[in-house]
């Protein structure tokens, strides 16, 4: 699920270079929901790699939202 990738991305230390086509997916739709800035590879570039640069206010808005809904 993306949400929960978006939430392993807070915990992780930016900019950082994503390899796994799965993750590369979900990043491709956190940034259409503008909660990433990211730097996607082309479909024809080989290797696939993406790079995270940032997680958006947008995106620092939602996880402290869903922050608050946890036990």
């Amino acid at each position: 699920m993306p949400f929960e990738y978006l939430r392993e991305l807070a915990q992780a230390e930016l900019p950082l270079a994503v390899d796994n086509e799965a993750s590369i997916d979900k990043l491709r739709v956190l940034r259409a929901a503008d909660l990433v800035s990211v730097n996607l590879p082309s479909p024809v570039t080989d290797p696939q790699v993406a790079r995270v640069e940032a997680i958006t206010p947008k995106g620092w808005a939602v996880l402290s939202l869903n922050a608050e809904h946890l036990p």
